[in-house]
């Protein structure tokens, strides 16, 4: 996930499709993409605003079994966090990842009623 920050378009390209299923599909509160492409394409913002400066970081282990796999992450943008969430998926049976979800903001961060 962390590849769709790369600035470099053959780079990142490079290491989304080395990484994605064919059949990937990205799903978040804001969109929801298809293969590499789309998900370098749902990332573009944050790399063409030079003042946010932007990359991903895992705040957890990746836990994973039976080809789910879950994981928390922050983005940084300015050095600083800028949102946290978690994210679930699975991988095919090539171990390349076939379906990522996220969720904006960890458990502790959600109000009452959406718990």
């Amino acid at each position: 996930m962390a590849a769709v920050f790369i600035r470099d378009e053959h780079e990142r390209m490079e290491r989304l499709e080395e990484h994605l299923s064919y059949d990937f599909v990205y799903i978040s509160p804001a969109v929801v993409v298809d293969g590499p492409l789309g998900l370098s394409d749902a990332f573009v913002r944050f790399r063409h605003d030079d003042w946010r400066y932007a990359s991903l970081r895992r705040t957890s282990i990746v836990d994973v079994h039976h080809a789910y796999f879950r994981y928390t992450w922050e983005r940084i943008e300015n050095g600083a966090p800028a949102k946290e969430g978690w994210s679930f998926g699975t991988l095919n049976n090539d171990g390349l990842l076939s379906r990522v979800v996220s969720f904006d903001g960890l458990l502790l961060d959600q109000p009452e009623s959406r718990r």
